[in-house]
């Protein structure tokens, strides 16, 4: 980590419920949202946010378009099930063909106009990214994103999504803590660590925005490294 993030992370300070957090494997499964739980100002290590209702509010319906049960239970599954498109397997297959890579998308993926857009326009985002990824000393090489994909980033928001809508009363505890141990469970099918957890999210929020890449890495290691954090203390997912 370079020492202009050692010094900006001095002053971060992991945001923790000390009357309600979780411990075990519940504390497992709300830490896959922790990233944009960091990113939100919220705590990490509980079920409740602790963000005002009128932030909760402002972000379901503003950013994501949530305002009842039914809109929250159909961006929670989308944004898990995302994790299952075959065709992103495809995407990451072109880089090996480089030059080719057009024929080898035209020849793999789905013959429509608008699906071949959407997934030639991952790989060439994925393109731009991944040299800055390596820059910043995020990940060495190509391969280490082969199998953990964004999927962090999938099942990252769903969970803290899942922790608002349940503070906003669109969903029960129970639901709730079933979507957060699914996303959990879904989570550990690609990545290993909670650091690959950490790369995968930086990986998926950079190919969404193209930006901002440093302020992730920046999120992640001060989750990966400050000794109040569970993460640092949790090294397998």
């Amino acid at each position: 980590m370079s020492v202009f993030f050692k010094i900006i992370n001095a002053f971060r300070s992991i945001r923790l419920n000390t009357k309600k957090g979780l411990q075990g494997m519940p504390l497992n499964y709300v830490l896959v949202s922790s990233m944009y739980a960091e990113q939100q100002s919220a705590y990490i290590n509980s079920f409740e946010t602790g963000l005002r209702k009128s932030i909760l509010k402002k972000l379901l319906e503003d950013y994501w378009h949530i305002g009842d049960k039914n809109a929250a239970v159909e961006t929670l599954l989308d944004l898990q099930n995302r994790n299952d498109d075959t065709y992103i397997n495809v995407v990451y297959g072109a880089w090996a063909v480089k030059d080719d890579y057009v024929d080898f998308l035209k020849s793999n993926l789905p013959e429509e106009e608008d699906a071949f857009k959407y997934y030639i326009g991952i790989y060439r985002k994925l393109k731009n990214v991944v040299p800055e990824l390596i820059e910043l000393g995020v990940i060495k090489e190509f391969s280490d994103l082969k199998t953990i994909k964004d999927s962090g980033w999938n099942y990252g928001r769903a969970a803290f999504l899942a922790r608002c809508c349940f503070e906003m009363g669109y969903i029960s505890e129970v639901e709730m803590q079933q979507y957060l141990e699914n996303g959990y469970l879904g989570l550990k099918k690609y990545c290993k660590t909670w650091e690959e957890y950490t790369i995968s999210y930086i990986l998926g929020r950079a190919i969404w925005s193209g930006a901002n890449i440093s302020g992730m890495v920046q999120i992640a290691e001060h989750l990966l490294q400050n000794e109040k954090s569970p993460l640092k203390r949790r090294a397998y997912i």
